[in-house]
């Protein structure tokens, strides 16, 4: 019996070209690839640098929903891409902006 699901291999393609036709999302596709790694990965089994299966299940659950036919789509991978090159920018303190401790208030008599 065949399974429903589109081929991995397609999907990857093409995740990998619209992010190879966006060089401004270069440097955070390979950020988030970093933090995307397991710590002390090269101890088990498949000895790569990939993410547990069970997180990429969950991510693409909360991503794409319950329907198990239902891929990501590369636009959401460039969707995502963009909110993580954005988000430090959106969540910065600008200088003028830090809290500051305020002037104790002259004691009065």
């Amino acid at each position: 019996m065949r399974s429903s699901r589109t081929p991995r291999g397609p999907r990857i393609g093409a995740a990998l070209a619209a992010v190879a036709m966006r060089p401004r999302l270069w440097l955070t596709a390979g950020r988030a690839m970093l933090r995307l790694i397991p710590s002390r990965w090269w101890i088990r089994p498949p000895f790569l640098p990939v993410p547990h299966r069970d997180y990429v299940r969950f991510r693409l659950l909360t991503a794409v929903g319950s329907d198990s036919r239902a891929a990501a789509e590369p636009t959401d991978l460039i969707q995502w891409l963009e909110w993580c090159r954005h988000w430090p920018a959106a969540t910065a303190v600008h200088p003028s902006h830090e809290a500051r401790d305020p002037e104790p208030a002259p004691l009065r008599p």
